[in-house]
């Protein structure tokens, strides 16, 4: 049991932590209310003060990591440090290694329809966060003469729907790498493993 807290949003993180773990370990039907309330340490009715749905606690879970995933990529996109090609080798690693992480959480989590839509209105939004810091990316590329993209926003918006269109589906990691590498080889004219 966790330890009790009198700060607000201390608690609530702990919530979130405890009901992602859950979730991870259990998925969405082997997790209540209780067992969440329990293992923080507090009431029923505090996580629903908080949340007020077990599925708006979920959305919120979920909502959180992506935030993450997107903080991670946007900070990838917008490194002056490395090249262009370089970015885009590593965001095809990153993609492909989250998608094996998150391929193994969702067949975990997920049990119905309903739920996987919450999860790809989730990674709708990460899409527009990303949008700008890939767009950013492609002029660059442009810049450094290793792309030749006429309409950068066109491009960026064609590439990352297609990244999660991707990744959205029930194939093999191997699978994935294989594709993200066609798509930015056709998308982009860049060639990332003879780079």
């Amino acid at each position: 049991m966790a330890k009790r807290m009198n700060n607000t949003e201390e608690r609530k993180k702990q919530i979130l932590d405890i009901s992602e773990d859950l979730f991870l370990k259990h998925g969405y039907y082997g997790v209540n209310l209780d067992d969440i309330a329990k293992e923080a340490g507090v009431v029923r009715g505090t996580v629903l003060h908080y949340f007020g749905t077990k599925e708006a606690l979920f959305k919120t879970v979920l909502d959180r990591r992506a935030e993450k995933t997107a903080d991670l990529l946007v900070a990838l996109m917008t490194n002056k440090e490395q090249s262009v090609l370089e970015i885009l080798k590593t965001f095809v690693y990153f993609c492909t290694r989250q998608f094996k992480e998150d391929k193994e959480d969702t067949d975990r989590c997920f049990g119905d329809e309903a739920l996987r839509y919450q999860l790809d209105c989730v990674r709708i939004s990460t899409y527009y966060k990303l949008l700008n810091a890939f767009e950013g990316l492609l002029e660059r590329g442009n810049e450094e003469g290793v792309l030749r993209i006429v309409n950068t926003r066109a491009r960026a918006a064609s590439v990352m729907f297609a990244v999660f269109g991707i990744t959205g589906e029930s194939i093999s990691t191997i699978e994935v790498t294989a594709e993200l590498h066609d798509l930015i080889s056709n998308m982009l004219g860049v060639d990332l493993r003879k780079v």
